[in-house]
């Protein structure tokens, strides 16, 4: 590495490392060398200078006092902005003062620099620091040609002050500002090729991980089809459980491709069965792996087990989902994941149900009037405090009663005009208008109530509910 760019990188290597913007690169860049180009040319300036008027003194090492702030700024606070600021007036402050001390009158040499101005307020810190040195340098002219056209009406330095330097001389250094100009325009021009080529680059690299994204995505939402149609699987066809129960109804609508919701029934013989509406823990996959759970753990417990006491069917999946997942308090990993669950067992024999639950309310309308259960306040699974109980509501039914089992997902949805939750208020008049209806025609409205209710929002849970006609 060459000395220069030793002490280029000393200033700004910080700066330069911190971003990856072509553009700012270049601007960090160019305002160090346009600091350090003028820097070395006001060295020998400075010293002609102590032979010279004090006015000379204070304008060559003045400019080499604000240079070196610029240095001690980039170095210091790296902050790109400020630099360009003191960079700025340092160069406002030479050029005003060799068109005060040549009384107005501007060489092509001055109307450069006064152009370089401009061009590094521009492109260095943008489009409104631009144009205000634009108006600043018009001001300026405006200012010069009126002075001059007045004779040195507005103000008349001596010449004694002018630059000691002879006219040859002064259109030689005219390359100078030239110079620098073509300098500063080629830098951000080539700056502008590079980052075209970078964003070509990058379009390309984003194409690339687009469609290996897109690879992804299809695998992805192949599995979770594919684990859909387990998942369905695993759950109790629709039919077969309408065969058992005619007057049913199975409202169903996981929020994505997989479902935190499930239900299962198990007819015991041709006068009982058992239905059960739950929600697990989350929704997608992981509720979906939990529902898989709760399904197999209840047909060992009731179809293998031969357990069809509601509050004893409870307990035992209490304690094989506490077991499955190992979630005891001295486990490393402890997973808290459990279910609510509403279960209700039929007898039609005796033409009674026992109800039990885990967190899970059930509403019941017999002639025109609804009963609410509102079930045990004990979830299954999770950290164990104590022994759980789970209740037990026994009743006779009569005809044309209906009971309903549902989650949480359907009361907490958001959508309506005010985008509030629709409420267990708002299910019960739901249901309350439409219990007489033939059950799938309920379903129907189920489904349209909900459907209208979500709207263009997107539905925030999974949702499911059970209609039974006792």
């Amino acid at each position: 590495m060459n000395p220069f760019k030793k002490v280029q990188n000393y200033f700004i290597g910080d700066i330069v490392s911190a971003t990856d913007d072509v553009f700012e690169k270049a601007k960090v860049e160019v305002l160090f060398n346009f600091t350090a180009f003028f820097f070395i040319a006001n060295l020998p300036y400075a010293a002609l200078a102590l032979t010279l008027t004090w006015f000379h003194i204070l304008l060559a090492y003045s400019t080499i006092i604000g240079l070196g702030l610029v240095f001690f700024i980039l170095r210091k606070y790296k902050s790109i902005k400020w630099a360009a600021i003191f960079y700025l007036a340092n160069h406002a402050f030479q050029n005003v003062s060799h068109f005060l001390i040549d009384n107005g009158r501007t060489e092509m040499q001055g109307i450069l620099f006064f152009l370089l101005f401009v061009l590094v307020a521009f492109m260095i810190l943008g489009i409104r620091w631009g144009f205000y040195t634009f108006l600043f340098v018009v001001i300026v002219f405006c200012t010069g040609v009126y002075n001059m056209a007045t004779h040195c009406s507005l103000f008349k330095f001596p010449s004694e002050m002018a630059d000691p330097l002879n006219e040859g001389f002064m259109q030689y250094l005219t390359l100078i500002p030239l110079i620098l100009n073509v300098y500063l325009v080629s830098e951000f021009v080539k700056a502008q090729n590079k980052a075209g080529k970078q964003i070509r680059n990058q379009k390309i690299l984003l194409q690339k991980n687009n469609d290996e994204l897109e690879i992804q995505k299809h695998e992805i939402i192949s599995s979770l089809n594919y684990a859909k149609r387990i998942q369905y699987a695993v759950l109790p066809m629709e039919e077969a459980v309408l065969r058992s129960i005619p007057l049913s109804f199975i409202y169903y609508k996981p929020r994505d491709i997989v479902s935190g919701d499930f239900y299962w029934f198990h007819e015991i013989d041709n006068n009982n069965y058992i239905i059960v509406c739950a929600d697990c823990t989350g929704h997608g996959v992981p509720g979906a792996l939990m529902t898989v759970i709760g399904s197999n753990l209840l047909t060992q417990i009731v179809a293998e087990g031969k357990n069809t006491t509601p509050s004893k069917i409870l307990e035992e999946l209490d304690e094989k989902i506490t077991s499955t997942l190992k979630q005891q308090k001295d486990h490393i990993q402890i997973i808290q994941d459990g279910m609510d669950l509403a279960l209700l067992s039929v007898n039609k024999t005796k033409k009674e149900f026992v109800f039990t639950s885990a967190k899970r309310p059930a509403i019941l309308i017999r002639d025109g009037i609804m009963h609410e259960f509102k079930g045990s306040k004990n979830t299954l699974g999770g950290l164990r405090s104590g022994a759980k109980k789970f209740e037990e509501i026994k009743m006779n039914y009569l005809e044309n009663d209906m009971i309903y089992l549902f989650t949480d997902g359907i009361t907490d949805q958001f959508g309506g005009d005010n985008n509030k939750k629709l409420s267990i208020k708002r299910l019960r008049e739901l249901l309350m208008s439409i219990h007489l209806l033939p059950v799938q025609e309920q379903k129907q409205k189920v489904d349209n109530k909900i459907s209208g209710w979500v709207g263009r929002n997107e539905q925030t849970d999974d949702m499911t509910l059970i209609g039974i006609k006792l």
